[in-house]
């Protein structure tokens, strides 16, 4: 909730004023000053650029200068930095440097700055376009974006639904969407969510983070309307565009108005407009959502709903607080921004201060991946806050940090923390699609000692993380193995208890199994899809073939990975030794793999039902 210290001051746009006008007003006593008539971002000069207009070139200096960042684009650059900044003093002076407006301001800033908090309230999209973040005081010489809260408000809406009676309060928790629906074109799988979950996972940090499995549009939506109260952000870490902008990466979509790309069953891209969200995940009960798309608070000059934007519309499908981009952002820049944001939101418990910190180390830490290497890119105003009601964080500030109670077994927890698994996203996405399949089970199989262990276990430990297992893993060292019948047995006495090695036949013993893992839900967050639904828990076994991967699949990295149609999928190769098997068994593998192997542990491993063995090319 907000501090007794806090003041609010809202700079308010008045309708139907051309050119535009704003009053200030402080929300405490309804004081007033203005009204006044700051220079329009639309149109502002940039120096040596003829009829140049501040947001477009502000554009192409944050979507398309690392594209070609050298001379004469270096100089460009710079002349669009210098207009930003001398936007945002010009700015701040005719709203703040007159008398009634000044006061307002030095006596919200008086014992510290963090106490303001500016609000930009308006419903023309034109205005929400501006870059409000970069308002300067040039007597401190620093944007207000670094020292005090700043977003935006849509007048056009009621007050929203009060925040779920159920919401739990002991932890944060987070619905996390990720989307790669590009092939090898995308970015990295885990680019993006690793580094959250590793925060959480290193700093005990009172949160759990789920994955929606598959990550469709209409999972979200099943997914929510069956765990209402249950989440406090829905994380989208996908594409986004608006308007139809281009861009020299691919990703962006051509769209009359804001979208998301979510992906269809196959992986395949999705785009669901702003409006489509609107209407769809409407009550869906969720207080913030968090947007690191391109583009997901875009606003044009010429557009005439302020609903347009993906960011505007979940606040009008009744979402209190949206954190979204408002032009193309760089991974390496997503790096930086989201791990400060999260950190500083369970110090702090606003997520105002939470997005002014991530604002501030995108500042500190400039550079971003580009042509030329890392080269500085002041993309700091990108995040942007929408807020029509604070949501309170301030119980997770105040929550105990304990650590995070894994369903692995202690053998492969300890081999987990003692490898380093590192990059191999290309095999886990490929895995995570596999798991959207029907098969028997899941072969991993290449060169001895080129990772197929490592993988397996690395991908354990995602699920384990990111809520994709509903049953602790059986994990299988095959140095243990001597008979399919010992396979079995251990993995039934979990299940029904010390006796089963004495129920009955191994063929009886097989049947009870199967049944009861039939009748086990799979792992993760939603696989519920009506044509593909895993009825009962994963395979992942894997088994030295030296004869099976040539020399260049085994030295091949994760960004060749496949994305699997229905019926072929398939991944590659990692690092570590190839000594162990992880399962969670399906029933139907389990039958056909024993029975049919007798009490050869060597083939009860290796034989799968050719018809429904998923191969990962190690």
């Amino acid at each position: 909730m907000p501090d007794n210290k806090d003041t609010t001051l809202i700079i308010r746009h008045l309708e139907d004023t051309d050119p535009p006008q704003f009053e200030v007003q402080r929300l405490s006593d309804g004081k007033r000053a203005g009204p006044f008539k700051p220079p329009p971002a639309a149109g502002y000069p940039v120096e040596s650029r003829p009829d140049s207009d501040l947001l477009c070139e502000l554009r192409w200096y944050l979507e398309d200068f690392l594209n070609y960042p050298f001379p004469p684009e270096t100089d460009h650059a710079e002349r669009v930095l210098k207009a930003l900044r001398d936007w945002g003093e010009e700015t701040f002076r005719v709203l703040f440097a007159n008398r009634t407006g000044g006061r307002m301001f030095d006596a919200a800033t008086a014992a510290d700055y963090a106490n303001l908090r500016l609000q930009i309230s308006s419903d023309d999209p034109r205005i929400l376009a501006w870059p409000w973040e970069a308002l300067r005081n040039d007597e401190i010489g620093v944007e207000l974006a670094h020292t005090c809260r700043i977003e935006r408000k849509l007048n056009a809406l009621p007050e929203p639904r009060p925040i779920p009676a159920n919401l739990p309060q002991d932890r944060i928790r987070i619905l996390l969407v990720v989307c790669r629906p590009y092939g090898d074109r995308d970015v990295r799988f885990r680019s993006v969510a690793r580094p959250i979950v590793d925060l959480i996972e290193d700093q005990n940090l009172p949160a759990e983070v789920e994955v929606l499995r598959p990550p469709t549009f209409a999972q979200l939506r099943e997914h929510l309307r069956q765990n209402k109260g249950r989440y406090h952000i829905l994380h989208f870490d996908g594409h986004g565009a608006y308007e139809g902008a281009p861009a020299a990466n691919g990703y962006q979509l051509t769209a009359p108005e804001g979208l998301l790309v979510f992906e269809t069953e196959e992986g395949e891209p999705d785009p669901i407009t702003s409006s489509t969200l609107n209407k769809l995940l409407l009550d869906s009960d969720i207080p913030s959502v968090v947007l690191n798309a391109c583009q997901s608070a875009m606003q044009s000059q010429d557009a005439v709903d302020p609903f347009a934007s993906v960011a505007a519309a979940l606040l009008r499908a009744g979402t209190r607080s949206v954190i979204a981009m408002s032009y193309s952002l760089y991974v390496s820049g997503a790096q930086e921004f989201l791990p400060a944001f999260y950190s500083r939101l369970f110090d702090s418990g606003h997520l105002q201060k939470a997005v002014m910190a991530g604002r501030q180390r995108m500042l500190e830490q400039p550079k971003r991946v580009c042509a030329r290497g890392p080269f500085e890119l002041n993309d700091w105003l990108l995040p942007v806050i929408y807020e029509q009601a604070e949501v309170d964080f301030s119980f997770a500030a105040q929550a105990e940090r304990t650590k995070r109670e894994s369903k692995l077994n202690e053998d492969l927890r300890g081999r987990v923390e003692r490898m380093q698994f590192i990059g191999r996203d290309g095999p886990l996405l490929a895995l995570e699609r596999i798991m959207r399949l029907r098969p028997a089970g899941i072969l991993i199989h290449g060169l001895g000692g080129v990772g197929k262990t490592t993988l397996a276990a690395g991908f354990l430990d995602w699920l384990d993380k990111t809520g994709g297992l509903t049953q602790p893993p059986f994990w299988f060292d095959f140095r243990e193995i001597r008979s399919a019948e010992f396979v079995v047995n251990s993995i039934g006495t979990p299940l029904f208890g010390g006796n089963f090695p004495a129920m009955g036949s191994l063929d009886e013993r097989i049947d009870a199994l199967a049944q009861a893992l039939s009748e086990t839900p799979s792992s993760s967050c939603g696989t519920t899809s009506n044509r593909r639904r895993a009825s009962n828990q994963s395979v992942c076994r894997r088994i030295s073939r030296p004869k099976i991967a040539r020399p260049c699949d085994a030295c091949s990295t994760d960004s060749t990975a496949a994305r699997p149609k229905s019926s072929s999928p398939a991944a590659r190769k990692n690092s570590g030794s190839p000594r162990r098997a992880a399962a969670a068994p399906r029933s139907s593998c389990l039958a056909s793999t024993a029975k049919s192997a007798g009490n050869s542990a060597a083939k009860s491993c290796a034989t799968l039902e050719s018809r429904s063995t998923v191969k990962t090319l190690g």
